[in-house]
């Protein structure tokens, strides 16, 4: 994984003293005299929310471990390798995001470093493994926006595009995968997800019909929709090229870890849990996608006809991989590069919103 030179930290403007700090307010924060208050309320019951939801799936997936026969971990050189191989692999994947990062900034009119594009996707990754409400999001847009010379409501927007991406991508190997090849979805499921989608594209329809009908609201979400509607022709191509990249690297990553417990996959298979595992990560939870996440990987585990011992050492072998090297990286970055979190209040107070 790309790191960037640490003998000079990056400069992030200071404030203003017109224009005194304040505390990031989550993706949607602005500036100006208007309180912030009900944006953060709302932001906490979702917090308290996901949290809520982690707990309880995480005491259920541990009630269901207790109940298992003790894990067998990485004993072999070859299995060792492989935990090696899942590491180099997820990197590289993270590596694929922050390129794809950057070309969508670019490609709606701000002026983003590549080295901060790839250094601020690990730190995100950082900030939503360890702070609930995907606060690892809020930092990238805080602290890229002054530094890409661009509005936060923009990159917010470039972070809505990759949620959108992630999501088609996801959503149709779910299906495919699933209940085409595996047979493990059943008719109903599909007709679930079907019903899902429509229902979201209902919302995204009449949401489109509200913000033409109310100018100030149009002014205030056209620069967060406007990486969405430019992904089309070549871009939008090479931007879902990208994203299917990503999720076949992604898919190696899980498959190496099961070589790494003995418990082997295909690539069908690699792919059907991988995206099993992030439908279930819609679901509000806590950092890390904590308990629903694990959930839906004992559950695939077992559908792909894996012991409950083999499921505790899988899950437990994946999250080492996709948790503590990112995070570890991530949190050095924000201190040697960034200058920590006493930074964000500067680059919050700096970032122009319109």
């Amino acid at each position: 994984m790309t790191t960037p030179p640490s003998e000079t930290p990056t400069s992030i403007p200071s404030p203003t003293p017109e224009a005194p700090p304040a505390p990031p307010a989550g993706l949607a924060g602005t500036e100006g005299s208007a309180p912030a208050a009900p944006s953060r309320r709302l932001g906490t019951r979702l917090s308290l929310v996901g949290l809520a939801v982690s707990a309880l799936a995480l005491a259920g997936v541990v009630w269901w471990a207790l109940r298992q026969e003790p894990p067998r971990f990485p004993s072999t050189v070859a299995q060792w390798a492989s935990l090696a191989l899942a590491v180099a692999l997820y990197g590289v994947a993270t590596l694929v995001r922050g390129e794809r990062w950057q070309r969508l900034l670019v490609h709606d009119g701000a002026h983003p470093r590549r080295i901060d594009s790839q250094a601020l996707n690990v730190v995100g990754y950082m900030g939503n493994n360890v702070l609930p409400a995907r606060a690892g999001d809020a930092i990238r847009v805080v602290l890229m926006a002054p530094l890409a010379q661009t509005s936060m409501r923009t990159v917010v927007g470039t972070l809505l595009a990759e949620r959108l991406l992630d999501i088609a991508v996801l959503l149709v190997l779910f299906v495919v995968v699933g209940y085409g090849v595996l047979g493990e979805v059943g008719a109903d499921k599909v007709e679930l997800v079907a019903l899902f989608a429509a229902a979201i594209a209902a919302a995204i329809g009449l949401a489109v019909v509200l913000v033409r009908r109310n100018r100030r609201l149009h002014d205030f979400v056209a620069p967060m929709l406007s990486a969405t509607l430019k992904l089309r022709g070549r871009h939008g191509a090479l931007m879902l090229a990208a994203t299917c990249l990503i999720w076949g690297l992604e898919t190696l990553v899980w498959m190496s870890v099961g070589d790494a417990v003995g418990f082997d996959m295909g690539a069908l298979e690699g792919a059907y849990l991988v995206a099993l595992a992030s439908v279930f990560a819609l679901i509000p939870s806590g950092p890390g996608y904590a308990g629903t996440q694990d959930a839906a990987v004992a559950i695939g585990v077992k559908a792909l006809g894996g012991t409950g011992s083999q499921a505790i050492a899988y899950l437990l072998m994946l999250r080492f991989v996709l948790i503590v090297p990112i995070t570890i990286a991530g949190f050095v970055l924000l201190v040697m590069r960034y200058g920590g979190l006493s930074r964000l209040r500067q680059a919050r107070a700096q970032a122009p919103t319109g």
